[in-house]
């Protein structure tokens, strides 16, 4: 449930509710930042579908500034390629890559640290060179995370993220 104590505070993000003095609702975005303002007397519970629109699209928001312009920091520092990047509102899927070198992120990515948001797109970029998870993917990804990527991924596994449903 999204209610005033709902937040998100990651290293890449921080999105909270804070209590108004107007009778509207009102959105501020910097990059990392969203806070959204709310009228005194507004019962969360009644505006529950309109409020995870709100949060989805901040989310989006964020994620379309700095996902891409992340994931093109360590395509250079690692030397990968890729044809595009995608935002997407996935919900079971961090991340995608097609056989053409396309890559989808879920906006959800938004919700992590930022160590586990860039072990999904190294993940994302090593597919550009490796399309399976056979021995040569594990150890392209070894070589990206510094010997960390099975720590990484079994953290990953089990991080608690808002809205994602688990396959």
């Amino acid at each position: 449930m999204i209610d005033t104590k709902f937040k998100i505070e990651t290293d890449q993000l921080e999105l909270y509710f804070i209590k108004g003095t107007q009778k509207q609702f009102f959105i501020r975005h910097a990059p990392h930042l969203v806070r959204i303002t709310y009228p005194p007397h507004t019962d969360f519970s009644l505006l529950q579908p309109w409020l995870f629109k709100v949060v989805t699209e901040a989310l989006r928001k964020q994620a379309k500034t700095l996902l891409p312009h992340r994931l093109h920091e360590l395509a250079a520092e690692h030397g990968f390629s890729y044809t595009r990047v995608s935002i997407n509102s996935a919900r079971t899927r961090w991340g995608s890559c097609s056989s053409r070198g396309h890559i989808n992120l879920s906006l959800y990515l938004m919700t992590l640290p930022q160590r586990l948001s860039d072990y999904v797109l190294l993940h994302e970029l090593c597919h550009t060179r490796e399309m399976n998870h056979g021995p040569r993917f594990w150890s392209l990804m070894d070589q990206v995370t510094r010997q960390q990527s099975h720590a990484l991924r079994a953290e990953l596994r089990h991080y608690p993220s808002p809205f994602r449903q688990e396959a």
